[in-house]
């Protein structure tokens, strides 16, 4: 197996898949919306998409593991296809037809199937003897995504609605190929043979898990709370913007926040191993919860959109230092045949409070009005920043 310029290649890989989630998740509220429907349906759409992924991303996973014949490079190449065909669709269904709704709903799961599986692929790599710089080449695709979100927002104002299916044909044209070119990993470098199985403990089901962890339940509770109006913003950006920003900018200005949310990420998750030689890991959750729900609310407030650019450099402090603390907490607080299980429930805690803002979040857009409903995710926000200090002040971590 040639194993030559692999971090290079990775990193195309990340590269190339955040510029695909750029321009469909990032801007999926504004497509759907110009297409024609209302945020309920988008809510709606937009949830059945987050839920797809919460039980399709385990399906496809499992059936990497099972098949001896269907490798994680075949099932990533062949989502990519059905992405770009089915973007392609797009291009020429009129506005308004609700055969854009299923089209979206599959092209953007498709999308999403990836994410997984290229994650796994950097360890299967490293057992073969490869060395992967993970961080570097995650940081690269968050970089990319940034770049990418700013050059969507601004072709959107020449290209319109069309922006998204084109940029998605290009991102899964660009991943497919960055892909092929990594080398095939025979399956059984996942676990050789002279590499005997770790022993499993006990499984336990998830109310054993909360009622053998009650604090560590509140601060999972927490992290529902804080993801879900983190996830208002992110899913209904568009809509927050055109409370104060001119249609034709729109795009534009949802782009370069996204573009310095992004960027601004970079270094508090390239010097977290710094920060963990300062900080306990229940003391930077607690800090950045305290900072997400401050960024939420200048969001919320913003009517300028120099306000609504501060708010998003808040990202450093928030989502930054919260994301890789997660993972560490769920390692660390928990007794050892309990941590694959930890971090399945906290990995949930994201997928609910992206499930929430989806759905519930359109709604609340369409029946009450767009401050009413950030008002609520805020109050949701705010709640939850204070059961993280409560919850984190529990453990010893």
């Amino acid at each position: 197996m040639n194993l030559k310029n692999l971090n290079l290649k990775y990193a195309l890989v990340n590269a190339g898949f955040m510029l695909l989630v750029a321009g469909s998740i990032g801007f999926a509220y504004n497509y759907l919306s110009q297409s024609g429907f209302d945020a309920g349906t988008i809510g709606t759409v937009m949830s059945i998409v987050s839920l797809g992924g919460v039980f399709l991303g385990p399906a496809i996973g499992d059936l990497a593991d099972r098949s001896e014949k269907i490798t994680q490079k075949m099932i990533i190449t062949a989502s990519m296809a059905i992405c770009g065909v089915l973007a392609a669709l797009l291009l020429v269904i009129p506005s308004g037809s609700f055969m854009i709704l299923p089209i979206v709903i599959v092209a953007f799961m498709s999308a999403m199937v990836g994410m997984p599986l290229l994650n796994g692929m950097a360890f299967i790599y490293e057992k073969a003897g490869g060395v992967i710089n993970y961080g570097l080449c995650r940081g690269i695709g968050s970089a990319a995504y940034a770049v990418g979100s700013s050059l969507v927002g601004r072709l959107w104002a020449s290209l319109g609605r069309n922006t998204l299916p084109i940029w998605i044909i290009l991102g899964a044209i660009l991943t497919g190929v960055a892909i092929n070119l990594m080398p095939d990993a025979p399956k059984e470098l996942a676990a050789t043979d002279d590499e005997p199985a770790e022993p499993k403990g006990e499984s336990i089901s998830v109310l054993q898990f909360f009622s053998k962890y009650p604090s560590t339940t509140i601060v999972c509770l927490s992290l529902v709370l804080l993801y879900f109006c983190h996830n208002v913003f992110q899913t209904y950006c568009g809509a927050v913007l055109a409370e104060f920003v001119p249609a034709a900018d729109v795009e534009r200005v949802q782009g370069n926040a996204f573009f310095i949310q992004a960027m601004v990420e970079l270094p508090t998750m390239f010097g977290f191993a710094l920060i963990l030689k300062r900080l306990k890991v229940n003391q930077i959750m607690a800090a950045s919860a305290v900072f997400y729900s401050l960024k939420h609310v200048i969001l919320a407030m913003a009517n300028s959109v120099p306000m609504f650019y501060a708010g998003m450099v808040l990202q450093m402090l928030s989502y930054a230092a919260i994301t890789p603390a997660v993972v560490y907490f769920a390692n660390e607080q928990v007794n050892e045949e309990d941590r694959n299980k930890s971090q399945a429930v906290f990995m949930t805690a994201n997928s609910v409070g992206s499930l929430l803002a989806s759905f519930v979040g359109g709604w609340l857009f369409q029946l009450l009005s767009v401050r009413m409903g950030l008002t609520v995710g805020v109050i949701a926000s705010v709640i939850g920043t204070v059961l993280m200090v409560m919850g984190t002040r529990k453990q010893t971590a």
